[in-house]
């Protein structure tokens, strides 16, 4: 049985031969570790932010992006995962930031006349827009761009959908590759105050706005779509710690009817939709699951979401990816305490199918990479059906 076939009747909520592994995102200094030598992966706010912004401003974009897309490639069947969940397309012409100082660069949209201020944090290896015209303008200028969206036509020249291609033909001959799409919800960008104030100030606005970001972006996955992927996910944090960003009534006005356009279309095509998230979404699971949602990712522990009960809830009707604690065992070990844990989880919710294994978000910096191979291990050392 391949990778494909083994995700693929996880989702069926079946037992395959072994229990799925599935990885949002792999960082440096792991991805280094386990290739020997620097890397383009994952999500790391150096090459994310630093390296990306340095190949645009020397032009050398679309080398950085084919040594990305070779990269990933090389650590995912180096690792032999199951799932590849990042075939995305690139912009064809992507902006030339203006570079403020070492960390932090200015981006122009000549089209929108609009502006947004980036930083980078050694430190914490974090790469985020700190600041913008949207954050200046406030829902004055929400409307303006608001209003530009909704008289643009999505225009697919726009964007490269050859790394789409190469993941397909590369990886997905065997493994399950799954391109991205979500409602983009403005509470996670630096003008979210404005956001959440229009969600109970100016409703129509934000109706209007959501429409018009979800108008582009479901052309975009149409497209993927049609390039071959298995699957899509959906990668915006909707949830803090405590709870969601906003009211799960707001969910169900603003958010769940959209999610379930992009559900549809996913479902048209004949491929699930895992949705992604941070913190505690407890109380949107429901919502997520009347709007289509075929898989739940991340399912952080120190968020208070309980996987194994999860299942008890859930389990004939989302397939649960996670959820090994990257913000603990992941980092600080023990091997022993890594492995125990993904044993725990396996034979926990494993049974029955409906299980993919991951970690509790993605392998960020700060995961030590013998912990992430000594889960892997122990995956595949307790994860074979049927499970003991």
């Amino acid at each position: 049985m391949n990778s494909k076939e083994r995700v693929k009747l996880a989702f069926d909520h079946q037992e395959p031969d072994r229990v799925p592994i599935y990885e949002l995102s792999i960082d440096n200094p792991t991805a280094a570790y386990v290739l020997g030598r620097p890397t383009l992966c994952g999500f790391g706010g150096y090459v994310r932010g630093v390296q990306q912004n340095q190949a645009i401003v020397n032009g050398t974009f679309n080398q950085y992006t084919e040594q990305r897309v070779q990269d990933l490639i090389e650590l995912w069947n180096k690792l032999d995962l199951d799932v590849f969940p990042q075939a995305i397309p690139v912009p064809r012409n992507p902006q030339i930031p203006i570079v403020v100082d070492d960390f932090h660069w200015k981006f122009k949209s000549p089209e929108f006349d609009q502006w947004s201020l980036y930083g980078y944090s050694p430190r914490a290896d974090t790469y985020d827009e700190i600041d913008s015209s949207l954050n200046q303008g406030g829902l004055a200028e929400l409307l303006r761009v608001t209003e530009i969206l909704e008289d643009t036509d999505p225009d697919l020249g726009e964007w490269d959908f050859s790394p789409v291609d190469i993941f397909v033909r590369e990886l997905g001959q065997d493994r399950f590759v799954m391109g991205q799409i979500d409602v983009e919800i403005g509470s996670t960008y630096c003008w979210a105050e404005h956001f959440l104030i229009g969600l109970l100030q100016e409703p129509d606005l934000i109706h209007r706005y959501l429409d018009a970001r979800l108008k582009h972006a479901l052309v975009v996955a149409e497209e993927t779509l049609k390039r071959g992927v298995d699957g899509m996910e959906g990668g915006y944090d909707w949830a803090y710690n405590q709870g969601p960003m906003f009211s799960p009534k707001l969910f169900e006005e603003f958010v769940f009817p959209r999610l379930k356009k992009i559900t549809d279309l996913c479902h048209r095509y004949g491929v699930p939709y895992v949705k992604h998230s941070d913190g505690n979404v407890n109380s949107l699971l429901d919502g997520m699951v009347k709007a289509g949602v075929d898989g739940f990712q991340a399912i952080e522990p120190r968020a208070g979401m309980d996987i194994v009960q999860l299942k008890k809830d859930y389990g004939d009707q989302l397939t649960l990816v996670g959820n090994v604690d990257c913000s603990t065992v992941l980092v600080n070990g023990p091997e022993s305490a890594v492995r125990e844990q993904t044993e725990m989880i396996i034979k926990k919710v494993g049974p029955g199918g409906g299980f993919l294994l991951s970690s509790s978000n993605s392998i960020h910096p700060g995961v030590k990479p013998e912990y992430y191979l000594a889960m892997l291990d122990a995956a595949r050392q307790f994860g074979n059906y049927p499970l003991q």
